[in-house]
């Protein structure tokens, strides 16, 4: 069953199962009314006895004949028996024999009463009281067909069943309807879904417009999203794939070439072969650094970053020491105030790294690369030659290497490895440049307490 149906089956019984049971209380509601009209009835004509005794009486003094009281007296559609007194115990009746009950009912020892009584197979409401006005116990008894009223009930009972099952009919139709419009973005939905799944097309979108700000409407609004995030990722994965493997086939064709070379003609007995060994050496060294660049890169991008309460300044005071072990000739000024940021330290670390590296790398012989630390933030200047304007929106790009950088060694990773790092710590990066050089600030939400040791908190 499809979920419209479910839908409008759920809502045509919740219809009647509630019209069901306000269709009960209506119909015994009536049957009780139907009751209690019938007993005022049968009251009233029992006040009625005392008058029509005396037109009995009259009548049978104008014909000079004795009153025959033992024969009902039909009054609409109420019989009454009428027993002028004095009532006694055993006297005969419609319904049987009169009763002690009856005879203090008469003398008004007990009030009148109501009760069923069977006459030769027939029910009947049977109302017992005194005659007001008799001379002496008089008794009068009122009687209506107990299924007198059955036809009215059986014509309420059938109107209600119908009126039930029509609403829960209506229902069904108009839930059904009704659900059909609610759920057309979910059919869409999963069009789109079928489709996306038998034809990989990541760029297809659902077709619906001017959605409601509902749960459906945010679901096919996310599920838009989502596809646009999947598209993207699959699409940078494609491209690192194809970046990657050119970028890794130069160096590999270079080491292939000095290897072939050293094969070929006096091997290691060749004057060039230790020249050839130290340049297979540092390509192998390039193979590995941008194998090393291209993990990290992934995993700052895709994985869940492990993050912890560090000080940044130790961070970065860490990343300096490093450096300057590296590259004993470069003049760097650090100045590192003690501050509290709550990052992943392995991906701020290379970032810094990247980024001092990177300001060695084009500072002119002699400058310094000055590092300042304060307030959550690193800043890494240097006194090279500036970034040009027309290189400025890609210079974090993977693979991304302006003109006068070609010559350099590095693959175009380093910034972007930067960019990716910042961001798995939930932190910027933004860069100033100028003729008189290059600043970039990598940017974290600072921790309050930057004085204390860091408390080792993690995610």
């Amino acid at each position: 069953m499809t979920l419209r149906n479910r839908i409008s089956v759920a809502a045509a019984v919740g219809v009647l199962i509630v019209v069901a049971a306000v269709s009960s209380v209506l119909y015994f509601s009536y049957a009780a009314s139907l009751r209690s009209r019938v007993d005022a009835t049968l009251i009233d004509a029992a006040q009625q006895a005392s008058s029509i005794t005396q037109r009995i009486k009259q009548s049978a003094g104008d014909s000079r004949a004795i009153p025959d009281f033992g024969r009902p007296v039909t009054v609409g559609s109420v019989e009454l028996q009428l027993f002028p007194g004095p009532a006694t115990v055993g006297q005969p009746t419609q319904f049987g024999p009169l009763d002690s009950r009856d005879v203090a009912v008469a003398e008004g020892a007990q009030p009148p009463y109501f009760a069923r009584a069977d006459d030769g197979g027939h029910q009947f409401r049977v109302y017992t009281a005194a005659m007001s006005g008799a001379s002496g116990a008089g008794l009068v008894r009122t009687s209506r067909a107990a299924d007198a009223d059955d036809g009215a009930l059986r014509n309420a009972a059938l109107l209600l069943a119908g009126l039930t099952v029509a609403a829960a009919g209506i229902t069904y139709g108009v839930a059904r309807l009704t659900a059909g419009r609610i759920l057309r973005p979910i059919a869409e939905l999963t069009a789109t879904a079928e489709h996306i799944t038998q034809t990989r097309d990541l760029t297809a979108r659902l077709r619906s417009t001017g959605l409601n700000d509902d749960e459906v409407g945010r679901l096919s609004s996310s599920f838009d999203t989502m596809l646009a995030a999947l598209h993207e990722s699959v699409t940078a994965q494609r491209q690192l794939v194809a970046d990657a493997s050119h970028e890794l086939r130069t160096p590999l064709t270079s080491l292939t070439t000095n290897l072939d070379l050293l094969e070929d003609g006096a091997g290691l007995a060749d004057p060039q072969a230790p020249a050839l060994v130290r340049a297979a050496r540092e390509q192998a060294g390039e193979l590995s650094q941008l194998i090393t660049d291209l993990l990290d890169l992934a995993r700052y991008r895709e994985s869940a970053p492990h993050r912890e309460t560090v000080r940044l300044d130790i961070l970065t005071d860490q990343a300096v020491r490093r450096l300057r072990q590296r590259v004993p000739r470069a003049v760097i000024d650090a100045e590192l105030r003690p501050c509290l940021v709550h990052v992943d330290p392995a991906a701020v670390d290379h970032a810094v790294s990247n980024l001092v590296d990177n300001a060695i790398k084009w500072s002119p012989p002699g400058t310094a690369v000055r590092v300042v630390v304060e307030n959550g933030r690193v800043l890494i200047s240097d006194q090279g030659p500036g970034i040009a304007d027309e290189d400025l929106p890609y210079i974090f790009e993977r693979f991304y290497r302006a003109p006068g950088a070609r010559g350099m060694p590095g693959a175009g990773l380093g910034l972007a490895i930067v960019g990716s790092a910042a961001q798995a710590s939930n932190g910027t990066v933004e860069v100033r440049t100028g003729p008189g050089g290059s600043t970039f600030t990598l940017a974290f939400p600072p921790l309050a307490n930057a004085g204390e040791s860091p408390a080792g908190q993690q995610e």
